[in-house]
């Protein structure tokens, strides 16, 4: 009876390796970039790894349907590793340079959030989380949540009387 279970458990989706990866992790750091893109993977986002130009791991990632970047701070200068937070970035790109009155007011009531404009006047939105040693999930999951929301949002102010 035990070898016929064996048989049958990885049919219904009850071996060990599948049950961990319906599994959401506990906890997130900027030290494990792994486990942020599987904490990502998990919520439904895309994620992959790559690294900046100095060699900080980097996600790359879609939020609200644009693209999005997740940079990684506090790294060991050396290493490129142990990171001490995230930076979670999206850029848009206007046909014509956003007025930074305009990109002010945005700002204005948006918390947590910090708003650039490049060299050609296209608006960037971030947001840091300090991870440290680890934070819930959960925790990090709602932070992604409020910023994709927020540049749903956002997206549509930037684009009006874009011409």
């Amino acid at each position: 009876m035990y070898r016929n279970w064996l048989l049958v458990a990885p049919a219904i989706g009850l071996s060990p390796t599948a049950a961990s990866a319906q599994t959401p992790p506990a906890n997130v750091s900027a030290a494990a970039p792994d486990g942020i893109v599987a904490a990502m993977t998990y919520a439904g986002y895309l994620a992959e790894l790559s690294k900046d130009g100095v060699g900080d791991p980097m996600i790359e990632t879609e939020l609200a349907g644009w693209p999005g970047y997740i940079y990684f701070y506090g790294c060991q200068d050396e290493t490129n590793d142990n990171c001490q937070s995230v930076r979670l970035s999206v850029g848009f790109d206007r046909k014509t340079p956003m007025d930074p009155k305009a990109l002010n007011t945005l700002a204005s009531d948006k918390l947590f959030a910090s708003f650039s404009l490049d060299e050609e006047g296209d608006p960037y939105v971030a947001w840091d989380i300090v991870t440290g040693d680890g934070i819930p999930a959960a925790v990090f999951f709602k932070s992604l949540d409020n910023f994709s929301w927020m540049i749903d949002d956002v997206s549509q102010t930037v684009f009006e009387n874009d011409e």
